[in-house]
């Protein structure tokens, strides 16, 4: 069976401080949302993405 691998790079700005927890079993987990500009006739409105990271 042949898998794929997806990447994407996205240039942005943080739309808060990123949302750090540590958990007692070593895991950390890391949110933030990136607004990414997206410029179009109609609008210029940013498109937003939700990002989490767990190491």
């Amino acid at each position: 069976m042949l898998m794929s691998l997806n990447v994407v790079t996205l240039v942005g700005r943080a739309g808060q401080d990123p949302n750090v927890k540590y958990f007692e079993s070593g895991d950390v987990v890391c949110n933030v949302t990136l607004a990414v500009n997206r410029p179009t006739r109609n609008s210029d409105t940013p498109d937003w993405f939700n990002l989490g990271v767990t190491r």
